[in-house]
């Protein structure tokens, strides 16, 4: 494809810019959201969406899930093929064949043809660094006691000295080692009289005898330049087969419920008027502010969220006063005839405001529309407690004032009140609900007080993880409240809230339990 032309006038030249239909590729941006998908099916789809001719496409049988918002589709369907060749152990690219698009095994096909001195070698580059060699990396926790260490023997054998990394570990963050080794840097072109079969992922041989450029090259680009009557080649070429690794998307974000259990205990108690909505209702709609089908069946209720701090009346003190509410997140309805009880967030309305007074309107969901219509009472909600079907008397203190820290800052180091990494939250919330002295470090919180199994796991224990793994060093704590939930200061840039143990990081991360109560 040319994308670029330009003409002067004092030579009477016309200049284009050419690239092959890859450039396309990079250009155009994507909005997938891939749920246990085939790899190959993936570049299909992208490639569809981008209406460009699909050729042969390498086949995987590795499913990906992954969401991307903005990203090329370059970027999405090389991400989705290094996923899989971690699995398959090949290498792959995309490759644009004239007027189709392929993703192919790397380096399979070597070309006959042999770039020689003397011969069609105009000049060749190689140059080799150690300037940036890592070959031991040590993983320190956030106090700096060392969690593991490892030394790559191979890269150590091409330098003969120790070039070491250190990686703080955050609470919660998993940390590719082997990502951090590198050897020496080796770079090599070449820029010789042009031949059309030498395309990026081809091996091509060379001999060179001042370079020592000698043997299989593989080729990392290609540019191919038509001037004067004369043909030349630039290559930029690799001593190894290496794949375009790409790591981008992201997971899709996890509904986590602020609350869980039977037993509702602390948060903070306002004023609120009920109404009744029925999903048959023309304003209203069958599906909810996140386009799910609304269940009746089910105790949900649409309440102040986003809109809420668009009033105008609202003064910043009312709103740090007044808790606007997220989807997912449950209150405690109490005060009507029979409509008492623990709901779940998920709409919201232009009508569902709070009022100048402090009061909230919530609008519960009915299946009837007859009663929907004749509802309405005064009432009161609480906002920010927790709830266990088997929580005791203790567990109730240390649980209610754990809660009252929701939504204050994770900062690394800080033990309270009012920032906190995760066991400064666990220790703090111990010592001043309960008046108990547990360890600073999660590792010596893990170590200490009495061991639970999962399954037994009671409001008030202590649930560990590791970034490592089910085998790794602990580095992570938060205090289970019920329901398979757990509160916790998370990491960086996080703040103060509850998660589920059955959630894919901390289910997969999940170490063990410890009793101090």
């Amino acid at each position: 494809m040319i994308i670029n032309r330009s003409k002067d006038s004092s030579s009477n030249e016309i200049s284009f810019v050419s690239k092959d239909m890859g450039f396309l590729l990079t250009q155009s941006e994507v909005s997938c959201n891939f749920k246990d998908k085939l790899v190959e099916d993936i570049a299909k789809q992208v490639f569809a969406e981008n209406r460009l001719a699909v050729g042969t496409i390498a086949k995987t049988n590795v499913k990906y899930t992954k969401m991307f918002i903005g990203v090329t589709g370059y970027d999405t369907i090389m991400s989705a093929y290094t996923e899989a060749s971690k699995k398959t152990k090949k290498k792959y690219m995309i490759e644009a064949n004239l007027d189709k698009f392929n993703v192919i095994e790397k380096g399979t096909i070597t070309l006959s043809v042999m770039f020689e001195e003397g011969f069609n070698i105009i000049n060749t580059t190689f140059s080799e660094s150690m300037e940036n060699v890592k070959n031991k990396v040590i993983v320190v926790d956030q106090y700096g006691s060392k969690i593991s260490e490892k030394i790559d023997n191979e890269v150590f054998k091409e330098v003969n000295v120790i070039m070491q990394k250190v990686i703080q570990q955050q609470e919660n963050q998993d940390v590719d080692v082997d990502s951090e080794f590198k050897g020496i840097e080796k770079s090599c072109s070449l820029r010789g009289y042009g031949d059309v079969s030498c395309i990026t992922g081809r091996g091509v041989k060379v001999k060179d005898s001042y370079t020592k450029l000698v043997g299989l090259f593989y080729i990392d680009t290609d540019k191919h330049t038509w001037q004067n009557g004369e043909y030349q080649i630039e290559l930029e070429l690799n001593f190894q087969n290496l794949m375009d690794e790409k790591s981008v998307g992201q997971d899709e974000p996890k509904e986590e419920s602020n609350l869980g259990g039977d037993d509702y205990t602390g948060g903070t108690e306002f004023s609120a008027v009920f109404t009744g909505y029925c999903p048959t209702k023309a304003e209203g709609g069958d599906t909810d502010c996140r386009e799910k089908k609304l269940d009746p069946s089910k105790k949900t209720c649409a309440a102040p969220m986003v809109d809420v701090y668009d009033q105008p009346h609202y003064s910043k003190d009312f709103l740090s006063k007044h808790p606007r509410l997220k989807y997912g997140d449950k209150i405690q309805i109490i005060g009507t005839k029979n409509r008492d009880g623990i709901y779940t967030v998920n709409d919201n309305g232009p009508k569902i405001i709070i009022e100048k007074n402090g009061k909230y309107h919530i609008d519960i969901l009915f299946g009837n529309q007859k009663e929907s219509d004749n509802f309405k009472e005064n009432g009161k909600i609480i906002i920010g407690g927790s709830y266990s079907s088997n929580t005791t008397g203790k567990a109730k203190q240390l649980i209610n004032l754990a809660f009252s820290k929701k939504g204050c800052k994770y900062v690394w180091g800080a033990t309270g009140p009012n920032t906190f990494d995760c066991s400064g939250f666990t220790q703090w919330c111990y010592k001043n609900a309960l008046g108990i002295k547990i360890p600073r470090v999660s590792r010596e919180q893990g170590r200490l007080g009495k061991s639970v199994e999962k399954k037994n796991l009671q409001p008030g224990d202590l649930v560990f993880f590791s970034s490592e793994g089910p085998k790794g060093t602990i580095n992570h704590v938060g205090i289970f409240i019920g329901n398979g939930e757990f509160i916790h200061s998370p990491k960086t840039g996080d703040v103060v809230k509850v998660s589920s143990l059955n959630g894919s990081y901390y289910n997969k991360n999940y170490i063990t339990a410890r009793r101090y109560l």
